[in-house]
């Protein structure tokens, strides 16, 4: 096997391949990109059995062949390279690097080995922007439960297709978000999809707008992003029912500034650490004034913005985080806060539409009254 390409080509490459070559493993080619030239075209793939990428590149001087490369030294060879054209052949199980006057020669691992790739198997395609689909994540994946050890369908974001509107939904226990947005598709679908594979496609995304097909099977998702294919192995389980987690009523509402609430919460929590994770307090007052406080060992803090709030008076306790990564979430100016007591969600929703909601679970404090 051999192929010439430059550099900054291939290190880009082996780079966005890498993401899913597995760090430590006991199937030692797993650890490593499989490298298939045929026909002038050299394929790169990573497959860590969760999730994996592949792509295509044309070269003009290249000799057939196949192998897998140990993804760490691979990588750390290229970047130590001059910037020039840069050869790679194989001699039996052996890896020549050579570039100018530099040279390295490592060990290979047999192609059989590598595990092959799944194939899509399946007519459920969705045509769609980039830009959509890196804003669904980024505004959800917030609110993916930590994995841990036990790999709870909540360490995932289900991706729900009805009626034509795809849902993408992240639940942790603590809080809720979910995003909307039309699709070509007639067919209903859902899917539970790893928080960390979405992560990864966040940086697999092309950097202009696109249109991206995504397909989806039972078992596997598959993203055809631009240069690289990413597939992704899906979280079996049932994902809680967030559609009738979410109130319908609210007694309370009020229609706020995403930046300035922001801000205010920012300066309240000042006296939070970690350490200390005392709620932050809200005092609502019809018709327009909004009263947040906290008090910890630190000191205790106060601030006061004006919104518009129609309905009763309230109390009530949350997270100071889990408020502000809800609203850092938000793509508009002003956004509409929803509850109806101190011990029901808070909702969040956009002034017009309903693109997203998100839920943040108050916090009972001892002067809650139920």
């Amino acid at each position: 096997m051999k192929f010439v390409c430059e550099k900054s080509v291939l290190l880009k490459i082996l780079n966005n391949v890498s993401r899913s070559v597995s760090a430590k493993s006991n199937i030692l080619s797993i650890e490593g990109i499989h490298v298939t030239v045929e026909n002038s075209v050299v394929c790169f793939e990573g497959f860590n059995m969760e999730f994996g990428v592949k792509t295509l590149l044309s070269v003009e001087d290249s000799e057939d062949g196949s192998i897998v490369i140990p993804a760490k030294i691979f990588t750390d060879i290229i970047k130590k390279m001059p910037d020039a054209l840069i050869s790679v052949r194989t001699e039996n199980l052996s890896v020549f690097i050579d570039c100018l006057d530099c040279n390295f020669v490592i060990p290979g691992i047999s192609p059989e080995e590598f595990p092959k790739l799944p194939s899509i198997r399946s007519e459920n395609s969705i045509s769609i922007s980039s830009e959509i689909v890196k804003n669904m994540i980024q505004q959800t994946i917030f609110a993916v439960a930590d994995s841990g050890e036990n790999k709870s369908v909540h360490s995932g974001e289900l991706w729900e297709i009805k009626q034509g509107v795809l849902s993408v939904v992240a639940v942790d226990g603590f809080r809720m978000a979910v995003r909307r947005e039309p699709v070509n598709i007639d067919c209903d679908f859902k899917i539970i999809i790893p928080g960390k594979a979405l992560s990864e496609i966040l940086k697999l995304l092309p950097t202009e707008d696109k249109e991206i097909k995504i397909y989806l099977s039972e078992r596997y998702a598959f993203f055809y992003l631009e240069d690289y294919v990413f597939l992704s192995r899906l979280l079996e389980g049932n994902f809680v029912d967030y559609s009738s987690a979410i109130p319908v009523e609210c007694s309370t509402k009020v229609k706020i500034s995403v930046r300035g609430i922001i801000s205010s919460l920012e300066r309240v929590s000042v006296v939070v650490s970690d350490r200390l994770q005392n709620p932050v307090k809200a005092v609502i007052e019809p018709p327009e004034r909004i009263k947040f406080s906290c008090h910890t060992p630190i000191g205790r803090s106060n601030d006061e913005l004006d919104c518009k709030v129609s309905g009763e008076a309230l109390e009530i306790s949350f997270n100071d985080k889990f408020m502000v990564d809800a609203l850092r979430n938000c793509d508009t100016d002003e956004v509409i806060l929803e509850t109806t007591s101190a011990l029901k969600p808070i909702k969040i929703v956009p002034v017009k539409g309903d693109s997203f909601v998100f839920l943040v679970l108050p916090v009972r404090v001892k002067d809650d009254n139920p």
